[in-house]
């Protein structure tokens, strides 16, 4: 049935027995400010026009609860429920005109009878049978247990307990293919994710290189020093930082447009498994040694175009009439690493570039 013409709070009841299988008064009475009465009322006539009243089981003090077999009444946008349940907004729309515009879903739409069962193990503590679209595979079963949701770059993720690999991982819901309940099984007890309870420490300030850094600090009202502290999840720093678009290279490789904040404590973090899908964190240290045909012997005006070009850290060597200069960078990849060296040489007058590896 569709919501748009029904009592909102019998909306909102329906939603709440569906995605999260409980129900309240004080739901309502914190939601819409009506009164314990009136809440009552709501919840008795809302399950008295159900098909089947005996789906919904009063509870007593534990409030209402949904029998496994619950039929919603209404059709719901997932995307409310969720809303809800991650970060307690609940939205009313109004008949009033408007001056922004309409932000299209980044992603595809998630399905309501998907997202009910992981919402409701999540709420219950329950395991939760999943079909799971991984690379190279049309479809991966999985029996987790979630423990949270959040949003990262406009999707949508749930951390969740994988039972048969004793593992806690990160997934897209846009990537369940479809879920239900394992009735079977009670509610488990699982170990503490240590990801995901353990603070860190996150030191942002504006990238080095970028062409109007003081306005990207007054923008993000960057102290003094230039540097700013968030306190986050060891498991969410990583999705945040790739939301932030911040370089975590350590040495500013990424394009400072692009990517216009870097990672000041980067060496700190290094244990931190969810910065694996940070900007630039994945960086690679590389030796190589490049010839310089051009020249036949070291001199003071070579090795001062050598620290002018800004590869002093690299050592000047003469062998049987050959000057090279031997490297170890660290960087994104060895193209880049090489890259960046010879367009250094190259734009001090430096030619007849050759790389080796020893």
């Amino acid at each position: 049935m569709d919501s748009a013409q029904a009592c909102p709070r019998h909306v909102f009841i329906d939603q709440m027995l569906y995605f999260t299988g409980r129900l309240s008064r004080s739901d309502l009475v914190s939601v819409f400010g009506v009164g314990v009465a009136t809440a009552s009322r709501d919840i008795s006539a809302f399950t008295s026009s159900l098909k089947e009243p005996d789906c919904v089981i009063s509870r007593g003090r534990e409030g209402y609860w949904a029998r496994e077999n619950y039929k919603p009444k209404f059709n719901h946008n997932p995307e409310v429920a969720l809303d809800l349940m991650t970060s307690s907004l609940v939205k009313h729309w109004v008949d009033k005109p408007n001056y922004g515009h309409n932000q299209p879903l980044s992603y595809k739409s998630l399905e309501a009878e998907v997202i009910a069962p992981i919402t409701c193990a999540l709420v219950a503590q329950k395991p939760v049978q999943l079909l799971y679209q991984t690379s190279g595979n049309n479809g991966l079963e999985r029996l987790v247990v979630p423990i949270a949701l959040f949003v990262a770059s406009g999707f949508r993720y749930v951390r969740v307990y994988e039972i048969n690999r004793q593992r806690f991982i990160t997934l897209k819901l846009t990537r369940v293919i479809s879920s239900s309940l394992d009735t079977q099984s009670q509610r488990i007890t699982i170990p503490v994710d240590e990801e995901w309870s353990r603070q860190v420490i996150l030191s942002i300030g504006a990238h080095p290189y970028h062409p109007s850094k003081e306005s990207i600090e007054r923008d993000y009202g960057l102290p003094r020093d230039g540097i700013k502290n968030y306190s986050v999840t060891a498991g969410f720093a990583g999705y945040l930082l790739a939301e932030w678009r911040v370089d975590c290279s350590g040495a500013g490789f990424l394009d400072p447009i692009q990517y216009p904040f870097t990672l000041a404590n980067r060496q700190e973090l290094e244990e931190v498994n969810s910065l694996e899908i940070a900007p630039g964190f994945q960086v690679s240290d590389y030796s190589f040694t490049v010839v310089i045909s051009s020249v036949e012997k070291i001199t003071n005006d070579l090795e001062k175009t050598i620290y002018e070009s800004g590869c002093s850290d690299g050592l000047l060597c003469e062998t049987d009439g050959a000057v090279s200069l031997r490297l170890r960078r660290t960087h994104l990849s060895l193209d880049q690493a090489i890259g960046s060296v010879l367009k250094k040489l190259s734009s001090c007058g430096l030619n007849q570039l050759k790389v080796i590896f020893q």
